[in-house]
């Protein structure tokens, strides 16, 4: 329908827009790394981190994982089956920097045992500049091609188009700053279980934090599936909750590790 409005109106219109625009603050969330020349100034001791990363990447790998445990992983094989399914790409893998199996190399390895005779690899992350996608990556892919010279590696790395990146990030303010929920409040329901007011009941959906507190917090019940009831919760001091007929008290910050999706009922 076309717009009606006088070209005084519309002026009026912007000028609106631009105004609440200059209220609204935004969050660009970006990976953060050491400067290279602290780096170099502190090489023992940024060896001996790598060395304890190393360690615990080689025992994550083995880690049993789920989407509750591991959204990022989860959300990584999405994207594969996006690519496969869109792009018409059978040959999609997907491989891990660090902390998580395969890596980036092992991926390689299986497009090409798979009959691949030209792989492209594609970051995940697109900011310039992190020694993942400048060095770690890159390293990654030039192993690969010199263990097999006889298919096309290549890595479709940075630059990137920066107009496309602002674009991107504008289009999820644009979608927010018209009052669209955030994404929590589309989950069904899915919250932490600090957030339970009395009364209500939630199914556990998930735990995180580490090993042995995700082991505790399982050994009393907590465990996907089971129904939790809010007993108590004020704004300090620690939250009762009612699992498998034993209460418990828990701490705000040890809740806020448990998701929960919420269902309504009475006392």
């Amino acid at each position: 329908m076309p717009s009606h409005n006088t070209p005084r109106e519309e002026r009026r219109t912007k000028v609106d827009e631009e105004r609440d625009r200059g209220k609204v603050g935004i969050v660009l969330a970006a990976h953060g790394a050491p400067p290279q020349d602290w780096i170099e100034q502190n090489r023992e001791r940024w060896e001996k981190l790598q060395e304890l990363k190393r360690r615990i990447t080689a025992e994550l790998k083995s880690w049993p994982r789920t989407p509750q445990s591991d959204p990022l992983t989860s959300e990584a094989e999405k994207l594969v089956i996006g690519v496969r399914r869109r792009g018409g790409y059978q040959i999609t893998e997907v491989g891990y920097d660090e902390f998580a199996h395969p890596t980036v190399e092992e991926a390689i390895e299986r497009a090409i045992a798979q009959g691949a005779e030209r792989v492209i690899v594609v970051p995940t992350m697109f900011t310039p500049g992190g020694p993942e996608i400048e060095v770690d990556v890159p390293d990654a892919v030039a192993t690969a091609q010199k263990r097999h010279p006889e298919v096309e590696i290549v890595y479709a790395g940075p630059p990137f188009d920066y107009d496309q990146q602002v674009e991107l990030i504008l289009g999820k303010v644009r979608e927010y700053d018209k009052g669209a929920p955030p994404p929590t409040a589309k989950q069904e329901g899915m919250i932490h279980l600090s957030m339970l007011k009395p009364g209500e009941v939630g199914i556990v959906h998930g735990l995180t934090g580490g090993r042995r507190f995700v082991g505790r917090l399982a050994a009393l019940g907590f465990t996907p599936g089971t129904e939790v009831r809010m007993i108590q919760n004020f704004s300090h001091g620690p939250l009762i909750v009612s699992i498998r007929n034993t209460r418990i008290a828990l701490g705000r910050r040890e809740a806020s590790r448990v998701r929960v999706a919420r269902r309504s009922t009475g006392l």
